[in-house]
């Protein structure tokens, strides 16, 4: 009887020692939450207001990194944490870059816009350049044409207008300048929407107004 006790015994003391070995380490709640944010931080992708997540995750994925680092503190977690870490940098990135390829690709169209309405302008056809102008800009197609020369203008974006959408493009020449403000129109017609870009302000700046 006491040798199946010693058994016994050994057993369950083999049992906790087996245990030990595979050291339970519990699951730092910092690493779970650096994943969730990850994940979340594809939101970044649909509105630059949301940019400050991927933020958030960076932050919380480094703390969680350093928690479960920690000497003495048996974490699990590294891997949940450097997937959020990951996720963070990916999204984070992509949406930065989708953005500032968008709006350079929206400046070039401003450029061109305005490039094609100042060619009409320059080459007579203002009724032509009267269809690409919004109604205030309308009425300045004659003064454009007065400065018009030989010279080929210069024409350049210099950054967002005051409303939303709309672009400030710089014309010039010599030492004059035409400053002009271009914006896109979208019109659906049979199901399709269709993209225009119509001059909504006309400013011409007196001689020796230069840049």
């Amino acid at each position: 009887m006491s040798g199946e006790q010693d058994d016994h015994g050994h057993a369950a003391h083999r049992n906790s020692a087996a245990e030990d070995s595979l050291g339970y380490r519990p699951v730092s709640s910092l690493a779970v939450a650096a994943l969730i944010i990850g994940c979340v931080s594809a939101l970044a992708l649909v509105s630059p207001v949301v940019w400050v997540v991927p933020l958030v995750g960076v932050a919380l994925a480094v703390v969680a990194v350093r928690d479960v680092s920690r000497s003495g503190v048996a974490k699990a977690g590294g891997l949940a944490a450097v997937a959020g870490l990951a996720l963070a940098l990916g999204f984070g990135a992509q949406a930065v870059t989708a953005a500032a390829t968008a709006r350079w690709l929206a400046a070039a169209r401003a450029e061109a816009a305005a490039g094609f309405w100042l060619e009409a302008v320059c080459d007579g056809r203002s009724d032509d350049a009267r269809s690409m102008c919004g109604p205030d800009a309308a009425a300045h197609v004659d003064d454009a044409a007065v400065w018009c020369a030989a010279e080929r203008a210069r024409i350049r974006c210099i950054g967002s207008g005051e409303t939303p959408g709309s672009w400030a493009v710089s014309a010039s020449r010599g030492g004059s300048r035409l400053d002009l403000v271009v914006e896109p129109v979208v019109s659906t017609t049979g199901g399709r929407a269709t993209e225009r870009w119509l001059v909504t302000s006309v400013v011409r700046s007196p001689a020796g107004g230069g840049e």
